[in-house]
C-alpha cells in the first residue's frame, strides 16, 4: 500500500492559482435571449410559489464565483437545502484561505505537485475533528473557529452552517485532492459524507411543492438525489408530487425527454442529469444549455426585481 509519509506537501501560498476571488467576485455575463428569459422567468415563478428549493451544483459553480448570488438567495430565504460534491468545498476553502483557487492541472501533473498542497491538511483536519456533524457542518465550524482571521463570510459552506441550512457534501473516494494528503482518514470522510447524504434523504421525505435546481453537475447531484429520493419515496409515497426540476448545463440540446425516454442507441440516453431527473419527476423536468454564471446573475436579478415590485 502506498506510503503517504513520503509525499512532499507544499504551502498553498506557493502555488500559482488561476482564479482570484478579490477584488471583484462578480463575473461579467451576457444578456439573455428570449428562450433563456422564458426559462429563467419560469424558475423565478416556481421559486416564489413553492415551499422548498433544493439547489445542487458542481465545483465549477464555486470556481466561477457563483456563490455570492447563492448567498443573496439565502439572505431572502429562497434556498432550503444545498447539495454538491467534495471539489466544491476545495475551491470554497481556497478562496477563504488564500483568496485564489484553481491550479494548472496539466503543469502540476507533469511536475508531481498536483493536489499536494496544504489545502488537504486543513480540510481533512476539519473533517477529522468534527466528523459527527457531517462534512458540510464540520468544515463550516472549522472555518469560523479555527480560521477567524480569514474572510470566512465569503464561503458558501460557512453560510449554510451559520444559517442552519442543510448542506450535503456527497464525496467519492479518490475524487478530490484531499485524498492525496497524509492526514486523510477515509473512514471519517465516509462517515461525515454519509451523514450529509442522510440529511438529504430526510429533506426529500414527503417533499411536495418544491423546486429542484441542478446546475452543472453531470454525475454527483443526480446520482445522490436519485438514491435519497428512492429512500424517501419508500417511506413517504407522496414524495415528488408537484416538484419542478430544472437542469442547467453545457451539453448540446438533446431530444425531448418529457414525452418519451430515448433508446440506448441515442446519445441522449447517457446524459445522466436528464435521465435521472426525468425519471424522478416525470413531465416536470426542463433543461437549458446555459453557463452557470449567466444563470445565477439573471436568476438573482429577476428575483430581486420581483421583490422590489412587491414592496
Amino acid at each position: 500500500m502506498f506510503n503517504r509519509d513520503r509525499l512532499v506537501i507544499r504551502p498553498l501560498s506557493e502555488r500559482k492559482s488561476k482564479t482570484s476571488f478579490f477584488p471583484d467576485p462578480w463575473p461579467a455575463v451576457d444578456n439573455l435571449d428570449s428562450a433563456e428569459e422564458e426559462f429563467v422567468d419560469s424558475i423565478v415563478s416556481d421559486i416564489k410559489s413553492k415551499k422548498k428549493v433544493i439547489l445542487g451544483f458542481g465545483a465549477h459553480f464555486i470556481k466561477n464565483k457563483c456563490h455570492p448570488y447563492l448567498k443573496r438567495m439565502m439572505d431572502r430565504g429562497y434556498v432550503t437545502h444545498v447539495v454538491t460534491n467534495g471539489a466544491s468545498t476545495i475551491h470554497d476553502f481556497e478562496f477563504v484561505y488564500d483568496g485564489k483557487t484553481e491550479e494548472d492541472v496539466r503543469e502540476n501533473l507533469a511536475n508531481g505537485t498536483f493536489g499536494l498542497w496544504d489545502t488537504g491538511r486543513y480540510i481533512n483536519e476539519a473533517i477529522n475533528m468534527y466528523t459527527p456533524m457531517g462534512y458540510g457542518n464540520a468544515l463550516g465550524k472549522y472555518l469560523q473557529h479555527l480560521l477567524p482571521e480569514k474572510p470566512y463570510g465569503i464561503s458558501f459552506v460557512w453560510q449554510c452552517y451559520n444559517r442552519d441550512i442543510p448542506l450535503s457534501i456527497c464525496t467519492s473516494i479518490g475524487h478530490d485532492i484531499i485524498y492525496e494528503h497524509p492526514h486523510c482518514n477515509g473512514a471519517k470522510i465516509g462517515e461525515a459524507s454519509y451523514i450529509d447524504f442522510l440529511k438529504l434523504a430526510e429533506t426529500l421525505e414527503g417533499l411536495t411543492d418544491a423546486v429542484v435546481l441542478c446546475v452543472g453537475s453531470a454525475v454527483t447531484v443526480p446520482m445522490v438525489m436519485e438514491k435519497a429520493f428512492a429512500m424517501a419515496k419508500n417511506v413517504a409515497p407522496l414524495t415528488g408530487r408537484n416538484v419542478c426540476c430544472y437542469v442547467i448545463d453545457l451539453f448540446d440540446e438533446v431530444v425531448d425527454w418529457e414525452n418519451t425516454e430515448p433508446g440506448k442507441s441515442d446519445v441522449s440516453y447517457f446524459i445522466r442529469p436528464l435521465k435521472t431527473f426525468n425519471r424522478m419527476f416525470p413531465d416536470q423536468c426542463e433543461y437549458k444549455r446555459m453557463d452557470n454564471r449567466k444563470l445565477m446573475f439573471h436568476l438573482w436579478d429577476r428575483l430581486e426585481e420581483t421583490e422590489k415590485k412587491n414592496e
